[in-house]
């Protein structure tokens, strides 16, 4: 019993001697291992075992587009990452915990006979002695990947990188992912670098697989596809997984299609079949490799037919036929691809790409055989399927819109033309056409019922034998044969969609969308768009009538009586007219526009808009060389109408000598007048625009003056005024982009106190009493955000009279139209209390973006005046804070909740507009500039450019070249109006500090945005085609060029110029979010850069890109 006792006592103290050794504070080799093994076994285990499986569920959610080339791997679609949030989760817990638990980093007893081995001291000076906690380090940094949380992860791999570099391999493994996670963020650039920076000798050999698959990874997302390739087949060759490899195959298959290595793309689908794919891999395998024209095209169709008799790809059959289609254009046989397209939308279930796919090559197709009445409906249809980020969703929605609106007006002429061959019949022939049409109605209706899904979808083919080519309506109209009746393709448009889009308009416009022949007579017009003699000229019997299989219901709209045909003309005419200027100015058809012109001078000889016609008709002959017809037309427009401003210009003898000026003036002169608008020198603004309409009423640019011209009067007189000029400005100009900004701040004044439906403060307003309450409670603490990344307002909080709150609220709808043309903010008024009132300006994006939306309206010097005449208290609030507020707390609670939580860095919630800019120029009436108006001044500064290198061009010019202002004298000709008079002032350059002795942060000097191509191939036309877009659909105000520029090896696109830098930076962080916008640098690594003229040059001169990155940061960016 005694040895009993003993060995108990021995072995008690064994354990205790074990246990104490195994301490995290003891650095042993038994210490080392035991943690190891129990690190590993008993917590590691199972968050990699939770890993896989959440892997496994990504992969399971994961739906590929074969229509686009694959992503490497399947997180790549973010949203993937919700099927695996809960084992990445738990992953993460357990290697936290195997980190807390298991962590040794006392250091061990040094051996001095060893420290002379530098293996030795390597291992000595390592912070973690665990090596299993490597692996629970990456596994942390994996499972933040993939849970969707890249910046997460990139921080963990960055913390490896730097806290393991003993261990060389795990170093490059970390940077190997940090590049993944900077590529999901879409960091391009960084994730190049950290690549860059991989020590491939560092590599272990089962790695190297993965560092050729990132390096792939990122050069796809760049798409820099031909580079991607040598990286993509070491991946393939080192890759152990046979469904990754079997991905990674696919994609090669799609690179070598891409980069026109056919042959190549032939093999390589090959090997895809023959590695026993998935299904779905294995379908589009076949189908991509049957699109190739490397392949035999009878060979093909053979293939083809035989899959659409296979029950097997009974569900795949639209994706086969659009392939088919595809095989019978590249063997030439367009009518036959017609048919396979067409066959391709009819058979897909599914509305998706695939159908879009078809649609959008139909649509191409009947574009470019200038059969647009067909492609309408194939765009328009396209255009709801795919989404922003498909690569052609920009252009096709352009397109559906200008061939919606050229149907609109083509369908009118038809209609009307048709209308009156009608009524020209003798009444038996007639009646006989009316009943052939209610014959097709009565048909079309029986067929409905069969084609349901095909009305639903809103596309309605004819069959291939009834298929008509437009032509140009000065070519069409002629035929006598040509009935729009027995079109059908003038018919089969989607009423719905009209009404959606158009609401109930006059009969000769809500046809169009309908699917049956009776809804060319389906509604009566808009008894607001009929005259009173037109409606004493009709019954309220024959109104009554609705049923289209009545003769009478066609009879009451043929155009029999002189009046009827004289409104029936009427409509022809302007529709005519539209159809020639959208043929000119959107699809830039400059032939079928002659022709539809020529055809509206010669049928509508004595209508109004005959001399817009001759002029439109001067224009495009002298644009196509055919300088003989120009002159005819110059001719007739001068001796027909010589009181019209074209006569006056064209009618003088140097009228081409202005013409050329007037192109090579109106740019720099409207950049000064912006700028003159925005720095408040409301009499330059005055000035100039008096002088573009005396001297060049002709501009293009004349909307844009006088939109500038009535801002300025609104910031200068009374309402009224301001009012009575953008009423002009409308009715002049109804067709100008400026001219719908007009209509909405017309809009906002006529609306007055009308406040938002459905938006009370509730109990808000019971407590406006408590404002002077400082300290927050406690439940207002625990409910309000700090969020400041989302949804955000400015609330403008004034006791002002109504109509000064209305002047503050259309001044500040003025301020946005100028500066911000590119966002939507909202404006609204809302009672606070019995005295104050709440001006609202929301829609902002962030926090950030309210404050510098603030200091950006400081700047206006009429504004923050009116501002401060008010007495308007400012309060920046988040829409879920704002929600808050009208559901029991506070706006006390909130402001003192802003003050703690948020105002650190931003002051406080609610400021008070106090001190005032001063003014630089005392603004003159319009009347007062009228006596003295002299050619506008086009430089109006001159800066000198740093230049420490005469060797390297500047990147960015003069922002106003002298040789966009002539000297007027120089030209021999008759005088121009108000010749200058006056000398441009050369102010004195502002002297600042320089960053790093480089750049000079100057606010508000003219800016500039700059791309600057870091590496790779770029498509030049593309991407400035691509940016003049951009810019006119919503900066057209700013009148921006776009040009791209060499400057030795470097290359940039510069965009501008802005006024200053806070419309600069505006413009940049939108145009970041345009993707549409860099498809023409898909091949390219780039960087997006802002700053002035000065800075952009010496930074280029100095090569001081680096550094101009950490200048732009601190002061365009923080």
């Amino acid at each position: 019993m005694l040895k009993r006792k003993n060995l108990n006592k021995i072995l008690f103290l064994l354990i205790i001697i074990f246990v104490s050794s195994c301490s995290m504070q003891k650095n042993t080799w038994f210490s080392r291992n035991y943690h190891a093994m129990t690190a590993y076994f008993n917590i590691y285990f199972n968050g990699l075992e939770s890993y896989n499986e959440g892997l496994k569920n990504i992969l399971v959610a994961h739906q590929d587009d074969y229509s686009t080339i694959l992503p490497m791997f399947p997180i790549s679609k973010h949203s993937n990452a919700s099927a695996a949030t809960a084992n990445m989760d738990r992953a993460i817990e357990k290697s936290r915990k195997a980190i807390k638990l298991h962590s040794i980093k006392q250091k061990p007893e040094k051996n001095y006979n060893k420290w002379n081995s530098a293996e030795y001291q390597a291992f000595y000076n390592q912070e973690e002695f665990n090596p299993v906690l490597k692996d629970a380090w990456m596994l942390i940094g994996k499972a933040e990947f993939h849970k969707g949380d890249f910046l997460g992860s990139a921080g963990t791999f960055s913390y490896i990188a730097r806290h393991f570099a003993s261990d060389p391999d795990l170093v490059a493994q970390a940077k190997i992912w940090l590049a993944r996670a900077y590529g999901e963020m879409g960091w391009l650039y960084e994730a190049q670098q950290v690549l860059g920076d991989v020590n491939q000798d560092h590599l272990k050999r089962q790695h190297i697989g993965l560092f050729a698959s990132v390096n792939a990874d990122i050069l796809l997302k760049n798409h820099q596809y031909k580079e991607a390739i040598p990286f993509l087949r070491v991946a393939i060759d080192k890759e152990t997984d046979k469904k990754l490899k079997q991905r990674f195959l696919f994609i090669l298959a799609q690179l070598y299609q891409k980069t026109g290595d056919e042959k190549a793309a032939y093999e390589t689908y090959t090997k895809v079949l023959q590695s026993n794919p998935p299904f779905e891999m294995d379908f589009y395998a076949r189908i991509q490799r049957s699109e190739l024209k490397a392949a035999n095209h009878a060979e093909v169709q053979k293939d083809l037919n035989k899959m659409l008799k296979s029950s097997k790809y009974k569900d795949y059959q639209d994706q086969i036929y659009y392939v088919l289609g595809k095989n019978f254009l590249h063997g030439g046989d367009t009518a036959q691809a017609i048919n396979a397209f067409r066959s391709s939308i009819e058979k897909s279930t599914r509305n998706g790409y695939d159908k879009a796919n078809s649609l959008i090559t139909l649509g191409d197709l009947f574009y470019h055989q200038k059969n647009y009445k067909e492609a309408y409906p194939c765009y328009d249809a396209a255009s709801k399927i795919i989404a922003e980020e498909h690569p052609d969703y920009r252009r096709i929605s352009k397109l559906a819109d200008i061939l919606s609106e050229f149907v609109t007006q083509y369908d009118i002429v038809m209609l009307q033309d048709s209308l009156q061959r009608l009524a020209a019949m003798p009444e038996k022939q007639r009646m006989e056409v009316i009943q052939k049409i209610i014959s097709q109605v009565e048909k079309e209706e029986k067929a409905a019922a069969k084609k349901a899904e095909e009305e639903l979808l809103g596309l309605n083919y004819p069959n291939n034998d009834d298929e008509e080519t437009l032509i140009p309506i000065g070519a069409q109209m002629g035929n006598s044969n040509d009935w729009y009746f027995y079109n059908q393709n003038l018919m089969k448009v989607g009423k719905s969609e009209f009404q959606k889009k158009w609401g109930n308009r006059k009969l000769e416009d809500n046809w169009r969308r309908a699917n049956k022949s009776a809804s060319l007579f389906a509604e009566e017009p808009n008894a607001e768009n009929v005259s009173s003699e037109m409606m004493m000229d009709s019954t309220s019997s024959t109104l009554a009538i609705t049923d289209n299989k009545n003769p009478a219901f066609y009879l009451k709209q043929i155009p029999l009586t002189p009046l009827q045909l004289k409104i029936s003309n009427e409509q022809m005419a302007q529709a005519m007219f539209n159809v020639g200027k959208i043929y000119y100015e959107k699809i830039q058809d400059i032939p079928s526009a002659i022709r539809t012109f020529e055809e509206f001078v010669g049928r509508f000889p004595d209508h109004k808009l005959v001399p817009d016609a001759y002029f439109q008709l001067y224009l495009m002959e002298s644009k196509l060389g055919n300088l003989a017809n120009a002159e005819k037309w110059r001719n007739r427009l001068v001796s027909e109408f010589p009181q019209t401003d074209y006569s006056k210009m064209l009618s003088k003898p140097d009228y081409i000598q202005r013409l050329q000026r007037m192109y090579q003036e109106q740019d720099s002169i409207y950049s000064a007048t912006y700028r003159a608008y925005s720095s408040n020198d409301f009499a330059t603004v005055f000035r100039n625009f008096q002088y573009m309409q005396e001297n060049y009423p002709l501009s293009e640019l004349m909307p844009k003056f006088q939109f500038l011209y009535a801002l300025s009067v609104g910031k200068t007189q009374e309402s009224q005024s301001f009012e009575k000029e953008l009423d002009l400005l409308v009715t002049k100009y109804p067709e100008s982009d400026v001219s719908t900004m007009a209509k909405d701040i017309l809009a906002l004044m006529r609306q007055g106190m009308v406040a938002k439906s459905g938006t009370t403060h509730g109990s808000l307003l019971a407590k406006r009493e408590e404002a002077e309450k400082s300290e927050i409670s406690p439940s207002a603490q625990q409910q309000f955000s700090t969020d400041t990344k989302t949804k955000h307002r400015l609330l403008l909080i004034t006791d002002a009279p109504r109509e000064e709150l209305n002047k503050l609220m259309y001044q500040i709808a003025s301020f946005n139209f100028s500066r911000f043309l590119i966002k939507d903010f909202d404006l609204g008024i809302q009672p606070l209390d019995s005295v104050r009132n709440i001006l609202y300006v929301d829609n902002f994006d962030s926090y950030d973006e309210v404050v510098w939306y603030e200091n950006t309206m400081a700047s206006d010097i009429y504004l923050t005046e009116l501002l401060s005449r008010l007495k308007v208290q400012e309060l920046i609030i988040s829409e879920e804070n704002f929600a808050l507020l009208k559901n029991g707390l506070s706006l006390a609670d909130y402001m003192a909740f802003h003050d703690k939580f948020l105002g650190k860095n931003a002051g406080s919630a609610s400021k008070q507009i106090s001190a005032l800019p001063e003014k630089e120029k005392k603004s003159e009436s319009p009347k007062t500039i009228a006596a003295t108006a002299n050619k506008p001044n086009s430089v109006t500064e001159t800066k000198k450019t740093v230049s420490t290198s005469t060797e390297k061009t500047p990147l960015v010019a003069s922002t106003q070249p002298a040789e966009q202002t002539p000297n007027v004298a120089s030209v021999a000709e008759q005088p121009m109006k108000n010749e200058p008079v006056e000398k441009v002032e050369v102010k004195k350059e502002e002297e600042v500090p320089l960053f790093k002795n480089l750049f000079a942060y100057k606010p508000n000097d003219p800016h500039f945005i700059a791309v600057y191509v870091v590496s790779g191939t770029v498509d030049v036309a593309k991407t400035k085609a691509a940016f003049d877009e951009y810019n006119r659909q919503n900066y057209d105000v700013l009148q921006l060029n776009v040009r791209f520029e060499n400057v030795g090896k470097q290359q940039f696109f510069i965009i501008g110029s802005f006024t200053d830098a806070n419309t600069a930076k505006s413009y940049l962080l939108r145009m970041v979010k345009e993707s549409k916008l860099f498809e023409g640098l898909k091949g390219a690594s780039y960087r997006n850069l802002v700053g002035t003229q000065q800075n952009l040059n010496v930074m280029v001169q100095q090569n001081a890109l680096n550094v101009y990155f950490e200048f732009m940061k601190q002061y365009y960016l923080n």
